[in-house]
């Protein structure tokens, strides 16, 4: 079985879900993956920009890595918006991996409200909650997501 063959299937139950073809966010050249979504946009008329954030079991490269992947798909949302190649486009959590989502969520919206306070593990002492409130405020999203994706279409 090829990667991209390996990767496609890794990600079926994520493409069910969505609804859309997608992208998966490994490479850092973002020209690319723009190039990529125009051209899906073309045939398909909506298209997924997908990234896992939790990919390590230390907590702080898990933090950094979900801080990287959020800065970059904004960057891509504000060029692709600026090109005028899409019309709508939404931010998602996905909760706890892109491989297996239980529950894919509109970020900034109440969806995102109510999956952090009701979904989402909470942390055992008022210490852990505070540290992951104040990171959650700085880096824009909550720290438990497995996944970031962007979600693009074009009317």
């Amino acid at each position: 079985m090829t990667r991209s063959s390996a990767t496609k299937h890794q990600f079926l139950q994520l493409e069910a879900v969505l609804q859309s073809p997608i992208i998966i966010l490994e490479h850092t050249d973002q020209a690319l993956i723009i190039l990529k979504a125009k051209q899906l946009l073309k045939t398909s008329r909506h298209c997924s920009i997908v990234a896992a954030t939790s990919t390590s079991n230390q907590t702080l490269r898990n933090v950094i890595n979900l801080y990287r992947r959020f800065a970059t798909l904004k960057k891509l949302k504000r060029e692709l918006c600026r090109d005028s190649s899409v019309d709508n486009t939404s931010l998602i959590g996905i909760y706890p991996s892109v491989e297996y989502p239980a529950c894919v969520y509109e970020l900034k919206t109440n969806a995102d409200r109510y999956v952090s306070a009701n979904v989402l593990p909470c942390a055992s002492s008022t210490y852990m909650m505070v540290i992951r409130y104040l990171f959650r405020k700085i880096i824009g999203v909550n720290l438990d997501v497995g996944g970031l994706g962007l979600i693009l279409s074009k009317d």
